[in-house]
């Protein structure tokens, strides 16, 4: 066997386990009985190789304890590889005992694990399958399921997803699309909804590998609630989606999270405008359950709807003339995303399709902040002239602009607000003096056209 056979003959299937990870697991309390009670609990997980790449072994750390005993549970599992067979060997041991139980064996088809073997419980022989599917960079998911009846039927018992942590412990993503989904609440709900989701609905579809990014209050519409999420791309974020609305937390909430909703439909489905121009990764861990500090912060997502996609002209139009006359009035330009045309993945949930927008996001450290600068922006004859000839152009409709105040837990809250106030200080002064110091140009309106909507 050569060496290029040898490299993709199955050895390097787990290669994207090794590292540390965090684990959601939910687990049937009753196996082979009819049971629909799962158990929830977290643990933690470090994965290494071994033999030179032709094993890898893990422990996991759990803060769920066996029934009957006072000690957490801890494992571990043996994976090691037969070049001859191509196929996979899966050891799994537990501290309630110590001991190997025998393997099951399998390999990967089209980027799912299948792995089957002779197992026992409660005294009687069973089979047992593990499955190894929605793997990506940072995110996996693996599930166990035993039959009675010599594999006819099968019956999931324990779910792990499985999340990348780095060394200090945070969560690792990769946000290759979002979702950037308005909310109408039914009059006076919004605070309802924010409060159940803030408390329910974050870590949970975090674990299964969404990214909840950021959750706002719309601050000119009382009724309105806005948020982005993130998905590793279209067919992780369909497996996400399923597993997240058919799991036992959302059943559990979903029919009082329904009760704030007038409409949910408003959705666009975007990617970043070109590589590194997404959200980036968050400097500070996101506030605690139960955190209830508003955030200063002021976001702007600016939505521009388009004649043409955007990547016939106006993302670069974008950068060359609308960014820097952003920043020069004290925005700080923090994202750029455009139409992502690919088919909804997940047509449970609407979205708005057949539509080319580009859309941005601006940060500001408070309200005086960005209200400052929007005055500052429409003062400046730079500005009309750039929305003006877009316009004539690339636009099919003015932007529209949403000001978004971010909720207690948002990822995106205040970030060394100190600093950026006083940096945005200056660039306003700079800015409004350069309009002002021109007296042909004499309107004087915050809600002319920069604040469109």
């Amino acid at each position: 066997m050569n060496d290029s056979t040898s490299a993709n003959d199955g050895r390097h299937d787990f290669d994207f386990f090794h590292g540390r990870w965090t684990i959601r697991n939910e687990r049937l309390r009753e196996r082979l009985a009819g049971s629909t009670d799962w158990e929830v609990f977290e643990a933690s997980q470090r994965c290494e190789p071994i033999l030179g790449g032709l094993g890898n072994v893990d422990d996991f750390v759990s803060d769920w304890g066996r029934p009957g005993s006072a000690e957490k549970f801890l494992g571990m599992t043996l994976r090691l590889f037969n070049p001859e067979t191509r196929q996979w060997s899966l050891y799994w041991a537990g501290n309630h005992d110590g001991v190997l139980e025998p393997p099951v064996v399998g390999a990967f088809k089209d980027g799912v694990g299948t792995f089957v073997g002779a197992a026992e419980h409660e005294g009687r022989p069973v089979l047992a399958k593990f499955t190894w599917d929605q793997i990506s960079a940072n995110a996996a998911h693996w599930h166990q399921a035993f039959s009675a009846d010599g594999g006819k039927t099968w019956e999931t018992n324990w779910h792990m997803w499985m999340r990348r942590i780095d060394e200090s412990g945070r969560l690792v993503h990769d946000d290759a699309v979002i979702e950037l989904r308005q909310y109408t609440m039914n009059p006076g709900r919004r605070d309802d909804l924010i409060g159940l989701f803030e408390r329910e609905f974050i870590e949970t579809q975090e674990a299964v590998g969404i990214h909840v990014i950021g959750q706002f209050r719309d601050l000119d519409g009382p009724d309105r609630y806005v948020w982005v999420r993130g998905f590793p791309g279209m067919r992780e974020r369909a497996a996400a989606l399923n597993s997240f609305y058919s799991g036992p937390v959302w059943q559990r909430h979903r029919e009082a999270a329904n009760a704030t909703l007038l409409d949910n439909d408003d959705v666009l489905l975007l990617k970043p405008a070109r590589p590194g121009s997404g959200f980036p990764p968050a400097p500070a861990a996101r506030a605690p359950v139960g955190a209830s500090q508003l955030p200063e912060a002021v976001y702007v997502a600016g939505i521009c709807s388009l004649n043409a996609p955007a990547e016939d002209g106006f993302g670069e139009l974008f950068d060359s003339a609308f960014a820097p006359l952003l920043r020069a009035s004290g925005a700080e330009l923090v994202a750029t995303y455009l139409t992502d045309p690919s088919e909804n993945s997940f047509p449970r949930l609407p979205v708005r399709e057949g539509e080319r927008v580009f859309v941005w996001f601006a940060r500001y450290a408070d309200e005086d902040h960005w209200a400052n600068a929007t005055r500052a922006l429409n003062l400046d004859p730079r500005w009309r002239d750039v929305l003006v000839e877009a316009m004539l152009g690339d636009l099919a409709a003015a932007p529209v602009l949403l000001r978004l105040g971010p909720a207690a837990r948002s990822e995106l809250a205040d970030v060394d607000a100190p600093q950026k106030a006083a940096a945005a200080t200056v660039a306003r002064a700079m800015a409004m003096a350069a309009a002002v110091g021109d007296p042909r140009h004499g309107r004087d309106s915050d809600t002319e056209l920069a604040v469109a909507s």
